[in-house]
C-alpha cells in the first residue's frame, strides 16, 4: 500500500518539480510575466497622477481605488477615456453631453478630458467625506497631472503634459 502511494506521489509531483527546475522564471514571477506587458521599448505611454492640495497646504497623493473600491486597471481606463472624450462618441449620448456638443460646435470641438472637472469634483468629495470636517487634511482642490514616457529608455517618465485642476 505504501509503494502504491509513493508511486502516485511521484507521478503527481515530479513533472510539476521538473517544470519549476526547467522554466526560465521561478514562482510567482513567471505568473507575473503573464500578466504584464514585455519591455517594449519604442512605444511610451501617458499617464496620470491623481493629486490634492489639503487645508492645511499640503500637496499629497490621492488613491483613486482607496475612494471607489473599484479596479484599479479599470480606473484609469476610466480616465484616459475621460481625457479622450470617449462618453461623447458614444451612440446614444446623456442629455447633458449633448448638450455640451452641441454648445462647442461638434465633439471635435471639445477641449481633451471635458468632464474631468465633474469626475475630480466626485473623487474630491468622495476623500472629504471620509475625514472630519475639522481636518487639516480634508481637501480644498484637487488635481489630475498628465505626463508622458517618450519610450526608447527606462528613464524620462515625467515629462508634464497637462493639468486638470478643481476647487472643492
Amino acid at each position: 500500500m505504501i509503494f502504491k502511494y509513493a508511486l502516485l506521489t511521484a507521478a503527481i509531483f515530479l513533472p510539476l518539480l521538473w517544470s519549476f527546475a526547467t522554466v526560465r522564471n521561478l514562482y510567482p514571477i513567471a505568473a507575473w510575466n503573464v500578466m504584464m506587458a514585455g519591455g517594449d521599448l519604442e512605444r511610451g505611454r501617458s499617464y496620470c497622477i491623481l493629486r490634492g492640495e489639503t487645508v492645511s497646504g499640503e500637496t499629497i497623493d490621492v488613491r483613486p481605488i482607496e475612494l471607489t473600491n473599484a479596479l484599479f486597471s479599470r480606473t484609469w481606463t476610466m480616465v484616459n477615456a475621460t481625457i479622450g472624450n470617449q462618453s461623447f462618441k458614444l451612440a446614444s449620448v446623456h442629455p447633458a453631453n449633448a448638450e455640451m456638443i452641441s454648445n462647442a460646435g461638434g465633439v471635435e470641438n471639445l477641449p481633451p478630458g471635458a468632464r474631468i472637472p465633474d469626475l475630480l469634483e466626485t473623487w474630491g468629495r468622495l476623500y472629504n467625506d471620509r475625514l472630519p470636517a475639522t481636518s487639516p487634511q480634508r481637501l480644498k482642490a484637487i488635481r489630475l497631472d498628465m505626463y508622458r514616457w517618450e519610450g526608447g529608455t527606462y528613464s524620462n517618465y515625467d515629462n508634464f503634459i497637462e493639468s486638470w485642476r478643481k476647487d472643492l
